[in-house]
């Protein structure tokens, strides 16, 4: 069987404060070479211009032509999927009605698979101001019944890495909460930027009696990324038609 090249597209500009998240990446394609003997490559590639995370609607907005561009080049270029890489799920949508190679979201991903193994889970969200984004994709994707809490945990994307150890605490906490007081029988980290703890996180649960699974979004979405590839499906074109023909203009150049 042909090698899978999966595109990890960390949708922001990557800066000093997310060198501990580019280094799970690399960890993590090494990983997938090395078990899969060779079978799939992951390439993790960043944005050269917008914003340095995605912490608010306008945000992702900025950075939806740049994430486009950077989708249509990757089918140009032979991968086999893509994998948004941000909780937001910045430009999945347009992404897709863009091009025929699968593209995956990593909260999309993350939350069906919680709802699978557990029924009922928690989100750690970051920021206030990103719970009523989470909210909203949850509705768009039909979870909402299976969502028991959100639970804040107050850290920036660009200040996670250096206050890790308070993160994860924090993380913990949050997710015993959300199991003791509102049923929440997985816990689902609410940023990629999370990836590196999510381990130390699992093992924090388990110390404290609590058996629940901790999704990490990045290698959810990767591994859902990998199963399509192997059926070899994608998205619905009935769902995400492409975009009709007609003039556009801007100040930069369209990837359609």
């Amino acid at each position: 069987m042909a090698g899978i090249r999966i595109l990890d597209l960390v949708p922001v500009m990557v800066t000093e404060a997310l060198r501990g998240a580019m280094e799970d990446r690399r960890r993590l394609a090494e990983e997938l070479r090395a078990s899969t003997g060779g079978l799939v490559e992951l390439e993790v590639e960043a944005l050269d211009m917008g914003t340095a995370s995605i912490e608010s609607l306008y945000d992702e907005y900025v950075n939806a032509p740049y994430i486009l561009a950077k989708v249509r080049e990757a089918e140009e270029r032979g991968f086999n999927a893509v994998v948004i890489d941000c909780f937001g799920d910045p430009a999945l949508e347009a992404a897709r009605e863009l091009v025929d190679i699968p593209v995956v979201g990593a909260h999309h991903s993350a939350c069906h698979l919680a709802a699978q193994l557990a029924g009922r889970y928690t989100i750690i969200n970051i920021l206030p101001e990103t719970r009523h984004q989470i909210l909203s994709l949850q509705a768009k994707y039909g979870l909402t019944g299976h969502l028991a809490s959100i639970e804040t945990i107050d850290v920036p994307v660009l200040e996670i890495e250096e206050k890790s150890g308070e993160a994860l605490e924090r993380i913990v906490e949050a997710a015993l909460r959300a199991y003791r007081e509102h049923n929440a029988f997985a816990a689902v980290l609410g940023c990629t930027g999370l990836s590196f703890l999510a381990q130390r996180a699992q093992e924090g649960l388990a110390a404290r009696g609590a058996e629940i699974p901790v999704i990490e979004p990045l290698r959810a979405a990767v591994y859902t990324a990998i199963s399509w590839a192997l059926m070899g499906v994608s998205h619905s074109r009935a769902a995400y038609m492409k975009p009709r023909p007609k003039p556009r203009r801007a100040d930069f150049k369209l990837p359609l």
